[in-house]
């Protein structure tokens, strides 16, 4: 059954009067001058954080293309709220614009808001030839877009307007009888309430589409400027598909990806469920393969927009999986997950493991997780590059890793962070780091920060032993994003204490995702993952009250070169 197309559902209700729709204009007009003062915010904090020439440029940069940005969306909120104040310019944001909402009448129902919502929407992808991050980050803060509509309207143009004209002329008819009784009744047809044809103030016809779309619109309430830039936009909506749905699987998305292959081994984009060019998309990043299936397997809990999973580094990938499935074996480790277990702090386990106990663990995991790092880091730079080119087309893109997953989207941010703001600023929506192998400084979140429009978040499990070891071996400092909070604002920390090992974020990403209240986890695929991958994990790594009092009796291992009993605190182990 073919999907229903209604223009009615993307253009401002008919039924809105003037003075509502001023109104929604005044409380919109507010509330995107506080959005857009957000944004700014986050900019002046990463600016302060560097706090050099360069930083204080970029910052200037980036508020130069907020404004342009924050200028054309009030604009099309004024054209889908008929251009109150006719004959006037759109209303100007400034810094100074009033933010505060109290006083105002509330916002019209959603059966009202949410069509003149997709009017702004379709306004601006058919004009822009992309759809900003930070439109729909806006547009939702209001209330939920019907984004359906709005991209089944670009796809089909023609049997949208087909359908609209059905309509518009069962209407005229039904008028046209009402209109022949009352005059046979004496009444005269203009005191018909509503029955009058909107007539139009401006604009042009889509020659492409046919020669009565403005007529269309118009009878549908759409009017002034607003009827020439639909009616061009859809004449011409097959560009624009083209820009925001982007390219994938084609040849070219397929040259530009093989371009990085001497730079990164294994590169791909692999679809998670079958591509829907939905309005938006979501990218994925797996820490480590257990399988080459576990490129996309963890992110099946996801459903509404287009899933991708980043492919990356196989074989590396898969080495490092079986290694820290042997750190989990060590002594070491057992003995510290069963002070764990008996409520010992984390970080004050560290004094009880002698040198020779970390290098007896750093021996196990110091090649595959150094190696797998360092590509991890490589990796990222390339998926920074591939953004910035628009490979999953002009549209809003969502970031999802756990692990070295986030490290190869941190990366890539950082790289996004480096480019002109004004090629950014609309990218990248939302950001969901779990797990992360990452510094915690101030400084690097903040670019992260400006970059993103919409939510960034960090997972954390404070009793991540597993990636506490892995920071320590490695030289990390204490502070890993992945097992202790990001002091920053507008990063948003949540504690996922239900994993108490780094192999356990496999088997909970979906839960984690689900208790940050990411955009649409199938519920069903939650469960189903707990119960496949999560149980089947814990129950290789878990112990009991038992064998936790068992390997905290055997200690951490012995100093065999010393014979010092390395549960026994040494000032050269200390942290």
């Amino acid at each position: 059954m073919a999907d229903k197309i209604d223009l009615t559902e993307v253009t401002t209700p008919k039924e809105l009067s003037d003075e509502q729709c001023t109104a929604v204009l005044e409380r919109l007009t507010r509330k995107l001058a506080g959005f857009r003062n957000q944004a700014e915010m986050y900019a002046t904090a990463e600016s302060w954080a560097v706090h050099n020439t360069d930083s204080s440029q970029t910052q200037r940069d980036f508020v130069f293309a907020l404004d342009a940005w924050s200028q054309d969306t009030l604009k099309n909120v004024w054209l889908a709220c008929r251009e109150p104040g006719k004959g006037q310019d759109p209303p100007q944001l400034d810094p100074y614009s009033d933010t505060s909402t109290a006083g105002l009448p509330p916002l019209r129902p959603s059966e009202q808001l949410v069509p003149l919502l997709n009017t702004v929407l379709l306004l601006h992808v058919t004009a822009d030839k992309e759809y900003s991050s930070r439109t729909r980050t806006f547009l939702f803060s209001i209330a939920p877009v019907d984004e359906k509509s709005v991209a089944r309207t670009l796809k089909n143009p023609t049997r949208a307007i087909e359908e609209a004209e059905k309509k518009t002329n069962a209407a005229r008819e039904e008028h046209s009888r009402r209109s022949r009784i009352m005059r046979y009744a004496g009444i005269g047809a203009g005191a018909i309430a509503g029955g009058t044809i909107i007539g139009l103030t401006g604009g042009l016809a889509a020659p492409a589409i046919g020669a009565g779309v403005s007529s269309i619109l118009g009878w549908m309430g759409v009017g002034g400027t607003a009827v020439g830039v639909l009616a061009t936009g859809l004449a011409g909506s097959s560009v624009v598909c083209g820009a925001v749905f982007g390219a994938y699987g084609s040849k070219e998305s397929a040259r530009v990806i093989s371009q990085y292959t001497r730079d990164v081994q294994d590169l791909a984009i692999k679809p998670v469920h079958e591509p829907r060019e939905t309005m938006a998309a979501r990218l994925c990043v797996t820490g480590w393969l257990d399988k080459t299936e576990d490129v996309t397997a963890p992110w099946t809990v996801f459903k509404g927009d287009d899933t991708f999973a980043l492919q990356w580094e196989v074989e590396a990938l898969e080495k490092l999986s079986k290694a820290l499935y042997d750190l989990m074996k060590t002594q070491a480790l057992q003995y510290i997950k069963g002070q764990i277990i008996r409520r010992t702090v984390l970080a004050g386990l560290w004094s009880a493991l002698s040198p020779t106990a970390w290098t007896k663990a750093a021996k196990i995991i110091d090649n595959p997780w150094v190696t797998a790092s360092n590509l991890a880091e490589r990796t990222g730079k390339v998926l920074g590059d591939l953004l910035a080119q628009r490979v999953l087309g002009s549209r809003p893109i969502t970031l999802v890793g756990y692990s070295l997953g986030s490290l190869v989207i941190f990366e890539a941010l950082q790289y996004l962070a480096s480019l002109p703001p004004a090629q950014t600023l609309g990218l990248i929506q939302d950001v969901y780091l779990f797990g992360s192998p990452i510094s915690t400084s101030a400084a690097q979140w903040a670019a992260v920060r400006r970059v993103v429009s919409g939510r960034v978040v960090n997972g954390y499990g404070k009793n991540d032993y597993v990636l506490a070891v892995l920071a320590r071996a490695s030289g990390m400092s204490w502070r890993v994003a992945g097992i202790a909070p990001v002091e920053l604002q507008g990063v948003e920390n949540v504690a996922c204490d239900e994993v108490d090992g780094h192999l356990k974020w496999r088997g909970m990403i979906g839960q984690c995702l689900a208790k940050c209240s990411a955009y649409v986890v199938d519920q069903a695929e939650v469960k189903k993952q707990l119960e496949d991958k999560a149980a089947k994990i814990s129950e290789e790594t878990d112990m009991d009250e038992k064998e936790a009092e068992e390997a905290v009796q055997a200690g951490p291992g012995t100093d065999s070169e010393s014979g010092v009993d390395s549960s026994k605190p040494t000032a050269s182990a200390s942290v």
